[in-house]
């Protein structure tokens, strides 16, 4: 019975059923609101509190899309800010570790979070873009699979914002784990799509047609 009722299909069907007194664009907008809210706390001392903040704006994250299927309010704009918010809240996360005390091992501190904040970023844009310039069509994200997905890395960060308190070297370890792990997908996310691309046709005839027809413009 239990294991029943944990199953993932209906623990969506629970949870987009009750969460529905809000909309979907709702809950995808107060996950913004509250990562913003917990970087305030962050950068201000109050870490704990902040944890709280991101580990709210994550579940809401996951709220969204639920009431969006359950209610049939699923829609491309509510995809596309979902996935734009995500990023807001992604930079977020990473930019409070700059307002924290964190030790060096071997490199310095900031230049390593920039770096992790980059290869946070990328993925997610090497495969939207990959679908939008047709190199490989793969609107559902799937064709392209990739070693760490959001949830692996926010939980990673979560961690790391709670150890960073009582003991900052586990902090960075999960840190330096998170940065080996976004890296390590962003040179796979490159690899697959040139590898998947020799599936598709990848002529563009309609900017050779384009760029022809300008000469002839050009001429007269």
């Amino acid at each position: 019975m239990i294991k029943e009722f944990f199953e993932m299909k209906r623990w969506g069907l629970f949870v987009g059923t009750a969460c529905s007194f809000f909309s979907p664009m709702t809950w995808t907008w107060l996950s913004l609101v509250a990562a913003i809210a917990a970087f305030i706390l962050v950068a201000l001392g109050f870490v704990y509190w902040g944890f709280a903040g991101f580990l709210i704006s994550a579940l809401m994250d996951e709220i969204d899309g639920k009431v969006a299927r359950v209610t049939y309010r699923a829609t491309y704009l509510g995809g596309f800010t979902d996935g734009t918010i995500d990023r807001f809240v992604d930079f977020l996360m990473i930019l409070c570790f700059f307002f924290l005390e964190l030790p060096e091992w071997g490199m310095d501190i900031k230049l390593m979070l920039f770096i992790l904040l980059f290869a946070t970023l990328l993925p997610p844009f090497i495969v939207a873009y990959a679908n939008h310039r047709r190199a490989v069509p793969d609107p559902t994200e799937k064709v392209i699979w990739r070693f760490a997905f959001r949830i692996e890395y926010v939980v990673l960060f979560l961690a790391a914002l709670f150890f960073q308190p009582i003991q900052s070297d586990i902090s960075l370890v999960l840190l330096y784990i998170a940065l080996v792990l976004n890296w390590a997908t962003v040179i796979q996310s490159m690899i697959l799509t040139f590898i998947k691309a020799k599936n598709y046709d990848q002529r563009n005839e309609k900017a050779s047609r384009e760029f022809h027809d300008s000469l002839k413009d050009v001429g007269h």
